[in-house]
């Protein structure tokens, strides 16, 4: 540490969640992964770019995904970016689209990431709070001049939802920059990414990490003006996205059977879950993602998440205020909920 700077030196360390050797051995419902595996397409598309070409370096625009990405969402290609993951797109914000004596805000409770990587690039910021019931109210946003606004929708660990429309009607008034963070928004439907057509001060950004079941990839797009865009390759390493991964992200965008069966598994998963977890007493979030936000009227958030940890099971427990009262639990394969559950009707009923 005695070579950090003062900005390294008092920024707030982003931690993310558990992820441990012995994967095989534990239930891990902590950090949003898919329960299931990528496609049959997927895997052959990485399993034929392991060859000599890996000597060569990728294509630094990944083209073709860019080119698949756009047809699908009724964008131009010029109007998408491919990067390693959302969290380089997050880096490029903060590093080129805000200025140093700039404003960002983020809702509260979000994705912390947010947080530490405005720190990370010296940008000051606000925490808006979410309403009572982790909704949205975007007319928050209009009471500062914010160069920059990050949502994550749906958002990150509530799985509270901000339709379309508010979006919009927001965008007539905002004269900043917005970002929804749509990470989780194929699971539900909704997406604000036709808004891109019309306001140039949207970026939109997808993630292949949950629906796609390619987190171990690090895929993430970005949909916005050109304008935008060409800022995103001026400050993009050379080549961010390797060949496995673009070749991963090609098959996964072709291969809808594969990516809808997933998805809906998923779903049907956690309805299950749902279900489930209410009839033990909990109280729920309602999430249109692949988690749930829940707690228990007679179990401590903290107590649950250790007693959980202690039998194998992982799920994340936030010590931040609002949602230190929950966990969250991220869905999994139907024989890990089932597991779960009975865990968790052991714990409430005091075994």
């Amino acid at each position: 540490m005695n070579y950090w700077n003062k900005r390294l030196t008092a920024m707030t360390e982003y931690v993310p969640g558990e992820q441990p050797d012995n994967v095989d051995r534990v239930i891990k419902l902590n950090t949003n992964e898919s329960p299931f595996p990528p496609s049959k397409a997927v895997l052959e598309a990485i399993g034929k770019e392991i060859n000599g070409n890996l000597r060569f370096y990728p294509d630094p625009t990944a083209r073709e995904v860019r080119e698949l990405f756009a047809a699908q969402n009724g964008l131009t290609p010029e109007s998408c970016f491919v990067a390693n993951g959302s969290d380089e797109i997050f880096t490029l914000l903060f590093r080129g689209f805000i200025e140093p004596e700039g404003t960002a805000a983020f809702p509260y409770p979000s994705y912390s990431l947010y947080y530490t990587m405005a720190e990370m690039n010296g940008i000051a910021y606000e925490k808006v709070g979410l309403e009572k019931d982790f909704s949205f109210d975007l007319k928050k946003f209009l009471k500062r001049k914010y160069q920059l606004v990050i949502l994550s929708n749906p958002n990150n660990p509530t799985g509270t939802y901000c339709d379309p429309d508010e979006i919009r009607r927001f965008l007539e008034q905002f004269r900043g920059l917005l970002v929804v963070d749509e990470a989780y928004i194929d699971f539900y439907g909704g997406s604000s990414v036709e808004l891109v057509r019309e306001y140039d001060n949207l970026i939109v950004t997808r993630s292949f990490s949950k629906s796609y079941s390619l987190a171990g990839m690090r895929i993430g797009i970005a949909a916005a003006d050109p304008a935008i865009i060409r800022g995103f390759w001026k400050l993009k390493d050379s080549y961010n996205v390797n060949r496995l991964s673009i070749a991963a992200a090609r098959a996964a965008l072709a291969d809808a059977k594969g990516f809808n069966y997933n998805r809906q598994m998923v779903v049907n998963n956690k309805e299950y879950l749902e279900e489930r977890l209410t009839a033990l007493g909990f109280e729920l979030v309602p999430s249109r993602s692949n988690f749930i936000l829940a707690r228990h009227t007679s179990v401590q958030a903290k107590e649950l998440y250790e007693r959980l940890r202690e039998r194998g099971i992982l799920v994340r427990y936030f010590d931040r205020p609002v949602i230190s009262e929950y966990v969250r639990i991220s869905v999994g394969a139907m024989m890990h909920i089932k597991t779960l559950c009975g865990e968790l009707e052991a714990i409430v009923g005091g075994e």
